[in-house]
């Protein structure tokens, strides 16, 4: 059995994806920590403080809160932009693998090569890497996505 779907990312799910793999991350969570500890510490303390103090508190509470994922979102609209973004992708799923395709280019994938299958509500993320992954929005896969989802964690069970 092989599933084949055609997927055009669009900005709303490479954003999500964008913002889940930052803060998925032990990283991305130690920056949230230090945000928030920072606007606590202001709060708490706010008298305690010089001003340079409070503004370099400031930009620490709003660093990982407000501007990175700001800088995220706009990340993704340049990426968007590119020029392979602008076809669709054709995926099969198989007992093999997966093959991707866009035009006359193709990359074909072992299941023994996927790292890693974050299953989302609106999305399925597959990791080919520790960076890199393709983004199966659910709204494209239509009535294959429960089958697609099924023969991923079987697959990646062996």
């Amino acid at each position: 059995m092989s599933i084949q779907l055609d997927v055009k990312l669009d900005k709303k799910s490479l954003s999500r994806f964008l913002l889940y793999h930052n803060y998925a991350r032990p990283a991305g969570v130690i920056g949230v920590i230090i945000s928030l500890a920072a606007i606590v510490a202001l709060c708490v303390r706010w008298d305690f403080w010089t001003t340079t103090q409070r503004g370099i508190l400031v930009v620490l509470a709003l660093l990982f809160t407000v501007l990175q994922p700001l800088m995220l979102l706009w990340k993704g609209k340049k990426q968007l932009q590119m020029e392979e973004f602008q076809e669709h992708f054709h995926y099969v799923f198989d007992e093999k693998g997966v093959v991707i395709s866009q035009k006359e280019q193709k990359q074909e994938f072992p299941w023994k090569e996927i790292r890693k299958i974050v299953y989302r509500r609106d999305a399925v993320y597959v990791y080919m890497s520790t960076v890199s992954a393709f983004v199966l929005p659910k709204n494209q896969c239509g009535e294959q996505y429960g089958s697609l989802v099924e023969m991923m964690k079987e697959h990646k069970r062996k």
